[in-house]
C-alpha cells in the first residue's frame, strides 16, 4: 500500500513538473531566412491587370519591399512572398508544419502615404481542396492590422487569431470540415499592403520574422499525462487480479480503489475534451465543438425533428476594434455570448462562436417560425443592451430550418440569409428559402 501511494505521489509530481515546464520552458522558435536559400519574390497587381510595381532587395541586413502603387485595378496591392516549399507538378508538396507554434513576431518598419493596414497570409496546401495547377486553391490563413508608421517595436501576432478569408471559401466552394484555419503544411508566407490604400510610394523594411511555440502542444502534453495515468491504472488492475484472486473481499476493495482512479481519469479526459471544443474567449462552444455535435451520427441534435439554426453576425464589429481597441472588442464578444446564453429558451439549444464576430444558435425540435421569433427577440435585446463604452451595437441574423440536405448545405442557406439581412441594411432577421 505504501509503495502504491509513493507511485501515485510520484505521478502527481511528474504531472505537475511537466505542466510547469511546459508553461515556462519547452520552447521552440523558427526564424525565416531573409537572404538565404528561401526564394523571396516581390509581387504586384500587374499580373491581374493593375499597374503597380514592386521590387525587393537586401539593405543593411534588412529585407526591403518598395512599391509604386496605383489604384487603376479594383484591388491594388504589392506583396513580399516567401516560398517555403517547392511547388512542382508531380512532386509531393512538403511545406512547414506550424501547428505547434503559437505566435509570430515581425520586426518591420512601414512607410506609406496613408495609414494603410498590412496583410499577413499563411498559405496552406491540402490535397483535399488544393491543387498545384491553381495557386488560388491554397488556403488563405489571414490577418490585417494597423499600426503607427515608423514603429520599430516587434509586432507579435497570435496564430490562433488568423482567420480563413471568406472570399476564398466562397470562390473555392470549400466544405465545412475544411473551412477552419489550418497551419499543418504552409507553403508560402505573404506580407502585403492592406485594403485601404491610395496612389503613392510604399516601403516595408523587415529586419526579422520569428515564429515561437512549444516543442509539444498542450493537447499532446495532456494526452501524455492521461496515457501515463491510464497505464498505471491498467497495470495496477492486472496486478490486483493476479495477487488477490484467492481473497474475493480484498479483491473487491482493490477493484473499487481502481474504479475510483479510473473515474478521476475519465473526468480529466472529459474536461480536456470539453476544453478543446470550447472558445477560449467566450467559454461557449467553438466551431469545432459545434461541428462535432452536428456531424456525429448518433447525436441527439442531428436526429432531432425540426432542427433550425440562427446564424448571427455583429454588425460593423471591425469598427469597434478599430475605434476602441481589441480589449474592448473582446469584452463585447464575451458580453454578446453571455446575453444570448441567458435568453435561449431551454437547455437543448446550443450557442457556439463560429468565428470572429459570427455565432450560430442551434435549436432542436423547433420550426422556422419559432426560431424567427427567438431571433427577433435576440436582435431587439442586442440593440437595447448597454454595451461597454456605450457602444451602439446591432446584429444581423439569418434563420434556416433543416430539410433533407447535408449539414453543409443547411448552414450555407442560413449564411446566405445572413448576408441578405446585411444587404437589406443590417439589424434585421431574414429567413432562408427552402
Amino acid at each position: 500500500m505504501k509503495s502504491e501511494i509513493k507511485i501515485i505521489l510520484f505521478l502527481f509530481c511528474v504531472s505537475a513538473i511537466l505542466l510547469l515546464l511546459h508553461s515556462v520552458a519547452m520552447n521552440r522558435s523558427l526564424i525565416i531566412d531573409l537572404d538565404g536559400d528561401i526564394p523571396i519574390f516581390a509581387l504586384d497587381d500587374k499580373s491581374v491587370g493593375g499597374t503597380s510595381e514592386a521590387v525587393t532587395y537586401m539593405e543593411n541586413g534588412s529585407r526591403i519591399l518598395e512599391c509604386e502603387l496605383t489604384t487603376s485595378y479594383q484591388y491594388p496591392f504589392c506583396e513580399l512572398n516567401f516560398q517555403l516549399a517547392s511547388l512542382i507538378q508531380g512532386e509531393p508538396v512538403q511545406g512547414i508544419d506550424f501547428a505547434n507554434f503559437t505566435r509570430v513576431g515581425l520586426w518591420l518598419r512601414y512607410t506609406a502615404p496613408v495609414d494603410a493596414g498590412i496583410r499577413f497570409h499563411m498559405r496552406n496546401f491540402n490535397p483535399e481542396y488544393a491543387t498545384l495547377a491553381d495557386e488560388n486553391s491554397m488556403k488563405y490563413n489571414s490577418l490585417e492590422w494597423f499600426f503607427a508608421q515608423g514603429s520599430t517595436e516587434p509586432i507579435w501576432i497570435p496564430l490562433d487569431s488568423l482567420q480563413v478569408s471568406t472570399w476564398w471559401l466562397s470562390e473555392n466552394q470549400v466544405s465545412l470540415k475544411n473551412s477552419a484555419p489550418e497551419l499543418t503544411n504552409i507553403v508560402t508566407l505573404e506580407i502585403s499592403t492592406g485594403t485601404k490604400v491610395r496612389d503613392g510610394f510604399y516601403r516595408m523594411e523587415i529586419d526579422k520574422i520569428e515564429f515561437q511555440g512549444k516543442l509539444i502542444s498542450k493537447e499532446q502534453l495532456y494526452l501524455i499525462l492521461v496515457s501515463m495515468w491510464m497505464m498505471f491504472a491498467f497495470l495496477r488492475l492486472g496486478y490486483s487480479v493476479i495477487k488477490y484472486n484467492k481473497s474475493l473481499a480484498f479483491f473487491k476493495f482493490r477493484e473499487q480503489e481502481l474504479t475510483t482512479i479510473n473515474h478521476l481519469l475519465d473526468s480529466k479526459s472529459r474536461a480536456l475534451e470539453d476544453q478543446v471544443g470550447r472558445d477560449v474567449l467566450t467559454g461557449i462552444l467553438n466551431r469545432h465543438g459545434l461541428q462535432a455535435i452536428l456531424f456525429e451520427n448518433d447525436s441527439t441534435i442531428s436526429r432531432a425533428k425540426g432542427l433550425s439554426i440562427a446564424f448571427i453576425d455583429i454588425d460593423h464589429f471591425k469598427q469597434v476594434n478599430d475605434k476602441f481597441g481589441h480589449t474592448v472588442g473582446d469584452e463585447v464578444l464575451k458580453e454578446f455570448a453571455r446575453l444570448i446564453e441567458e435568453n435561449i429558451r431551454n437547455s437543448s439549444e446550443i450557442i457556439a462562436r463560429w468565428g470572429g464576430e459570427e455565432f450560430i444558435l442551434a435549436c432542436p425540435n423547433s420550426n422556422l417560425k419559432q426560431v424567427e421569433l427567438l431571433a427577433e427577440k435576440i436582435r431587439m435585446l442586442v440593440a437595447a443592451h448597454h454595451w461597454p463604452q456605450d457602444i451602439a451595437l446591432t446584429c444581423s441574423i439569418g434563420v434556416a430550418q433543416m430539410t433533407e440536405e447535408s449539414i453543409e448545405s443547411f448552414i450555407k442557406r442560413a449564411d446566405v440569409a445572413l448576408y441578405a439581412a446585411k444587404n437589406q441594411g443590417r439589424n434585421k432577421v431574414v429567413s432562408a428559402s427552402k
